[in-house]
């Protein structure tokens, strides 16, 4: 086996670091894995027998991945903070909730010509893919009807913390209208990838630099293991505004005194540019519709049921959630919340995994193989708990930690998060 190892993290060829390389549309991430991928698949070399994987590599493999990324991204929970009529110490007060500890959206609104801010900070580890690590991912690309195979090894981390600071102000007593920035400190490493061609049918080997780099000849091909010295290693890593998040929240004016009804509104404006790591982000629009009783004195149950829709390759979604909050003490609230998504269409990069098969050499796939489990579609399930404390009235601060509980998409086992609100 002749392997070629590049060591750090993104690899990425030299030139792709020139600003104006990137093409118009195309993220840097993108840009690198595909000129990476071409390359290592012998794209180039006169009648190359890895023709389809190579061309399937920049057109399909690249853009995808980095289309999964962005949506994986897109379910990142950035929703601004509701507020939670109780009581502390026998006054009524408002506690925040709704980014964290209660994923779960409420019903209550503010209050006419009253204002609401805050601050909030998660962190997200995203290491696992339907239930497996990224630490062991790996692809095989096909000969052009042959054999022969190009087995990579992509072991991959991906990292992701959030600050957001927001607003909301109540235009009536029953209208809220919201703001919401979120900044996103966002880091992909890849390290110790490794590219190895597996048969004898193709003659194509990795050789030093100074012996031509790659060939298919099979002539004096030189079994070693190096890096190429027009490769670099990069740690990708960026911060940037994710979207500015604009959301409306109207309570219906039931008869019921203990339940309530609302329906809210969340739009999401893309803030990066074309050549940011993962290139544009994509505007969605959010439809809830929020139920609450609040009848049991100091338990609290709430219900969600909505709609998510993007543009671009990232997946439609129905949101389906349930929570509730119980009070603990005078000024202490425990939160729990079980939240759902449901995908409306297959994510374009894992339905092209899914395609593949395993025998490409009869069915002429380029991608022969991969270790990321095969499944029609990506539904989620994550449990959130969380504790919420009201300092003073018009004060409150909250913790909570989201758990997968459903071996699908791109993971992060557990995401901690802590903010604070104050209320005027």
């Amino acid at each position: 086996m002749k392997s070629m190892r590049l060591w750090g993290g993104i690899v990425v060829v030299v030139v792709l670091l020139v600003p104006g390389r990137v093409a118009t549309g195309q993220s840097q991430l993108e840009a690198a894995l595909a000129d990476l991928y071409a390359i290592c698949l012998f794209e180039g070399v006169d009648g190359n027998p890895f023709s389809q994987s190579a061309d399937f590599a920049r057109n399909v493999f690249a853009p995808g991945i980095n289309g999964f990324l962005e949506s994986s991204l897109s379910a990142v929970p950035l929703t601004p903070p509701n507020l939670d009529v109780e009581y502390v110490d026998g006054e009524l007060v408002n506690v925040a909730s709704g980014f964290t500890p209660i994923y779960t959206e409420s019903s209550s609104t503010i209050g006419k010509g009253l204002f609401m801010v805050g601050a909030n900070a998660s962190y997200f580890n995203l290491s696992q893919i339907r239930g497996e690590s990224l630490d062991a991912l790996s692809f095989s690309f096909a000969q052009d009807g042959g054999g022969d195979r190009i087995n990579v090894t992509m072991p991959f981390n991906m990292e992701a913390y959030t600050f957001s600071i927001f607003g909301a102000y109540g235009v009536t007593d029953r209208l809220d209208l919201g703001v919401m920035l979120p900044f996103m400190r966002l880091t992909i490493d890849n390290v110790n990838t490794t590219f190895s061609v597996e048969g004898d049918a193709t003659g194509c080997r990795y050789r030093a630099p100074q012996d031509g780099g790659l060939n298919c000849s099979g002539l004096g091909a030189r079994e070693v293991d190096i890096a190429l010295a027009n490769f670099v290693d990069l740690s990708a890593s960026e911060t940037f505004l994710e979207a500015i998040a604009l959301r409306a929240k109207y309570r219906f004016p039931v008869g019921s005194t203990a339940g309530r009804v609302a329906a809210l509104v969340d739009v999401r404006i893309p803030t990066r540019g074309s050549t940011s790591v993962l290139g544009n982000g994509n505007f969605s629009t959010k439809l809830l519709l929020v139920g609450e009783y609040d009848g049991m004195a100091s338990f609290k149950p709430y219900i969600n049921a909505g709609a998510q829709f993007w543009n671009g390759n990232t997946t439609n979604r129905l949101n389906l959630g349930g929570g509730f909050n119980q009070q603990l003490t005078s000024r202490l609230f425990f939160a729990f919340d079980l939240l759902g998504q449901v995908q409306l269409e297959r994510d374009p990069f894992l339905t092209s995994l899914a395609e593949t098969g395993t025998a490409a050499s009869e069915d002429n796939r380029p991608l022969a193989s991969s270790t990321i489990p095969l499944a029609s579609y990506d539904h989620t399930l994550n449990a959130g708990l969380g504790l919420k404390v009201a300092v003073t009235p018009g004060l409150q601060l909250y913790g909570s930690a989201l758990f997968s509980l459903l071996n699908q998409g791109l993971q992060s086992s557990v995401v901690p998060s802590v903010g604070g609100a104050f209320h005027f």
